[in-house]
């Protein structure tokens, strides 16, 4: 018999889980409702809310009938989009997830009291992504943002350095992010006798427990569905991760990217995801998973 296991450490981070729990409740109940940008960065899940009637729009697109009620989703957004939405008089539901939120205050404490003629804000993330948009928007705009090793020439060698990361980044390579950025400051012409770099490792704890829970889970099974959506950093991630420790790994969105090639002979199989995967698509795999291993049996 097929061993199909489920990774007890997968699904929904909390802020993605919450503002779906909101969506849901207000659909539910008979609400028009409007979701500011994907939910989720998870197509089946953007497909599933659709059929309850969620209705996505950007912020061109703000300016929606009454009563209807424009959901904001976890990643945050800039001061910008809250004062548009006000001009608008749109009512508005603010689903960021807490740990952005502490974040973008953070950012914005920090950057109301450092010298801004010795010191510069530094962003471990990616410049597009919604989050990290909105977490420029806390301080006009006035931080660096730095995804690749390459990014760091940008920075200025004299001024320190107080760095920060989007909640959803790698951990291990945000250390690596600080060593490097450490290392180019030592080139700079100012005397470098005090500290060069403050960092605050911003990532959600959720995030940093994932590599280690994935590293174990993926070592058990001969072979490992990995389910996310094409589009999501963190599943890109945790997915090329997932597969560096267990080759026999593969990426598909949902049950119907499955191939019987990858079951075939094999005892055991797991079955894991991105923060934005739900407990239910993965169950929805494994449904399927077993109904494809028994027809091999």
């Amino acid at each position: 018999m097929v061993k199909i296991v489920v990774d007890p450490g997968a699904g929904f981070c909390f802020g993605v889980d919450e503002v779906i729990r909101t969506a849901e409740s207000l659909l539910k109940k008979g609400e028009q409702l409007y979701g500011l940008g994907e939910m989720v960065h998870n197509a089946e899940e953007m497909k599933r809310l659709g059929t309850l009637g969620l209705r996505t729009i950007d912020h061109s697109r703000m300016n929606v009938k009454k009563p209807g009620k424009v959901l904001f989703r976890a990643h945050g957004e800039p001061p910008s989009t809250y004062r548009l939405a006000k001009e608008l008089g749109v009512d508005i539901i603010d689903g960021t997830c807490p740990i952005v939120a502490r974040l973008q205050k953070k950012l914005n404490r920090v950057y109301d009291i450092m010298d801004h003629d010795s010191e510069q804000l530094v962003i471990f993330g990616k410049p597009d992504h919604p989050e990290t948009i909105g977490l420029l928007g806390q301080v006009g705009g006035h931080a660096l943002v730095v995804t690749t090793m390459d990014d760091i020439k940008k920075i200025d060698p004299d001024k320190n350095v107080f760095l920060f990361s989007q909640t959803t980044m790698d951990p291990d390579q945000f250390r690596e992010m600080e060593r490097g950025i450490k290392a180019f400051l030592k080139k700079g012409k100012v005397d470098r006798k005090t500290a060069l770099i403050r960092s605050d490792c911003t990532i959600c704890g959720q995030m940093k427990k994932r590599k280690p829970g994935l590293a174990t889970f993926a070592r058990k099974y001969e072979v490992i569905l990995f389910v996310s959506g094409r589009n999501s950093s963190n599943g890109k991630m945790l997915y090329q991760f997932c597969r560096s420790l267990n080759p026999d790994t593969h990426w598909i969105s949902g049950s119907d990217d499955l191939e019987l090639a990858w079951l075939e002979g094999r005892r055991s199989i797991g079955i894991s995801g991105a923060t934005s995967t739900s407990r239910e698509q993965l169950e929805s795999v494994a449904s399927q998973v077993r109904m494809l291993t028994s027809s091999l049996q």
